[in-house]
């Protein structure tokens, strides 16, 4: 093994500071989880501290967390931020030792502008792939707006104490919710070699409808954990982009919990290129607008607009082919059907696209295409975590070089 190597595994399971790694030439920042932030109403946090859990999947010798304020209607101001390991998933409890004080440009209390974000000064905590972080926000002002910004669907539990409990016991935190308020990005600095990360961009079945609470087996966590076993140089980050109800074409606020669903085509900007070290997009969107009868043609059209703007940055786009969705009522018809088929043959064909993760394919049942096969269901859209799990084993790792 390399000294460089040596140096950061010590690191990385150390918890030593940084910033002897930043001295020597560490490696870039590369986004190791992130969400999509969405416009949440119905909910407010006024002098409260929220502790939200998220589970990195890259390790790195020390972190930065992005927070978000893009929805919110007005600006909103935390005066304590801590990161911690935390000791489990879906618990609030801490790993002793391990709580830092987040600073931004140095101090501690930080405003978050409507529609910014922020990114936090570098925090000298190490993280291993596989150890969940618990963020705590102290919230003093802008938290009850008639709108803040948050992510609708967590798939796991995220807690709330009164008063400024960061960093605190998890006695405290009595209450829980179900999605993560102004949380958007965490960053770590990894191994040298690791060259960046995987944007994933859909709606629900990204998002992880059906998957298991705090079990974070979402098809991204199993493709994360794939890429884990391969050599340093060809490991990736993968940022989950998706929202429940999302569309390639329209915005969307009937659907899924209090939050908006925005365009694809209108997040794509922040949700993809303005991901840390973004060099693959995996564009796994449309059944929706499929649903809402979008004609083929425009939905190509919006399709390629996205990847055409991700390739103008560098960015190795890979086309994902519209899952089924047929039942025995109340699912696609056949014009719907037809247009699904037109926009597959599509993916798998287009110059547009570096490669296809052909999801059609997987969970498609062979005696009736037209639906998933029965062991990959949790509804007739949806496909449970073996079907998950199928998508994610079925993705060529040859793609990530």
């Amino acid at each position: 093994m390399s000294v460089a190597a040596l140096l950061a595994a010590a690191l990385l399971f150390s918890g030593a500071p940084a910033g002897a790694a930043g001295v020597t030439g560490a490696a870039p920042w590369t986004g190791a989880w992130s969400t999509s932030p969405q416009r949440e109403t119905g909910v407010t946090f006024a002098d409260q501290t929220l502790r939200m859990l998220v589970h990195p999947t890259l390790g790195g010798s020390s972190v930065r967390i992005r927070l978000a304020n893009t929805f919110g209607a007005a600006d909103v101001t935390f005066d304590a931020v801590r990161v911690s390991r935390a000791a489990r998933s879906g618990a609030a409890d801490l790993v002793d030792g391990t709580t830092r004080t987040v600073t931004f440009r140095g101090r501690e209390r930080v405003t978050v502008r409507t529609g910014t974000q922020v990114w936090s000064d570098p925090v000298p905590l190490a993280v291993a792939y596989g150890q969940d972080l618990a963020v705590d926000l102290f919230v003093t002002a802008g938290g009850d707006a008639a709108a803040i910004t948050g992510h609708d669907a967590a798939q796991g539990t995220q807690f709330v104490a009164a008063g400024n409990q960061a960093g605190g016991g998890s006695a405290a935190f009595t209450g829980t919710v179900n999605s993560w308020f102004w949380l958007a990005g965490v960053d770590v600095r990894p191994a040298p070699a690791v060259a960046g990360s995987i944007v994933a961009l859909g709606d629900s079945i990204t998002d992880g409808a059906y998957t298991t609470w705090n079990g974070n087996d979402r098809w991204t966590d199993v493709l994360a954990a794939r890429l884990q076993e391969l050599p340093a140089r060809r490991q990736h980050g993968v940022l989950n982009q998706g929202i429940g109800g999302n569309q390639i074409l329209t915005d969307r606020t009937d659907c899924c919990g209090n939050g908006t669903s925005i365009a694809a085509v209108r997040r794509e900007k922040d949700d993809v290129r303005g991901q840390t070290r973004a060099k693959y997009l995996i564009l796994a969107d449309g059944i929706n607008d499929i649903g809402y009868h979008a004609n083929g043609d425009a939905l190509i059209a919006g399709i390629s607009t996205i990847a055409e703007n991700a390739r103008r940055q560098g960015i190795r786009v890979i086309g994902a082919t519209i899952t089924p969705y047929g039942c025995d009522g109340g699912c696609f018809g056949a014009e719907q059907e037809a247009t699904r088929q037109q926009v597959n043959a599509w993916i798998r064909s287009s110059p547009l696209f570096h490669g296809v993760a052909d999801f059609d394919a997987v969970l498609r049942d062979p005696q009736n295409p037209s639906r998933v096969r029965a062991e990959y269901q949790a509804d007739p859209l949806h496909p449970n975590i073996a079907g998950q799990r199928a998508m994610a084993e079925s993705i060529d790792l040859r793609l990530f070089a």
